[in-house]
């Protein structure tokens, strides 16, 4: 191999890490930004429920905001970014636990589609479905059989993991 041959192979191929890195570093950019203007939402919503919101950060990033009635808690780990809807843009669900005094009384899903360049929430759902996964416009699901006021509620067998669809501003279930 002549050293023409080395520098161009060298060239191409340095060339190309540094294209696939600096990618990767605007992929996480990207995703951060996504999940900053994502929860930006979610507090907007919560705040509204609230007569007096206080917000509280911790350090891991779970944010709790609350009154004297009420308290929600969005947790970074429960949001997951995907495809939702028919276009290409990247949306989100985010699952927020609502507490009455210590109780957790339900859960709520919130549906935030990104529409004309921002995100805006279309859905609020009451549920105590745990979100697994949100991939190719499937949203699988850890979903209780029995109510929040059941005893049978923390059953572990008493769960089953199901697949959804948003059409026309609704979460259908699939086979």
């Amino acid at each position: 191999m002549n050293t023409s041959t080395f520098l161009n192979i060298f060239t191409v191929s340095f060339v190309s890490l540094v294209l696939n890195s600096c990618t990767g570093l605007n992929d996480d950019a990207s995703k951060t930004k996504i999940r900053t203007q994502v929860i930006a939402v979610a507090e907007k919503y919560v705040m509204n429920q609230l007569a007096e919101p206080r917000k509280t950060e911790s350090e891991n990033g779970i944010i709790s905001i609350g009154d004297s009635q009420k308290r929600y808690v969005i947790e970074p780990l429960k949001i997951f970014t995907g495809l939702i809807d028919d276009d290409q843009k990247e949306d989100a669900i985010v699952s927020v636990a609502v507490f009455q005094g210590q109780y957790q009384t339900v859960s709520e899903q919130l549906i935030i589609l990104n529409t004309a360049g921002s995100f805006t929430l279309v859905r609020a759902l009451e549920s105590d479905m745990r979100i697994i996964s949100l991939k190719d416009r499937i949203i699988t699901a850890d979903v209780p059989e029995h109510s929040r006021n059941n005893p049978l509620f923390n059953c572990k067998s008493c769960w089953e993991v199901v697949k959804y669809q948003y059409r026309t501003g609704k979460l259908v279930m699939i086979e």
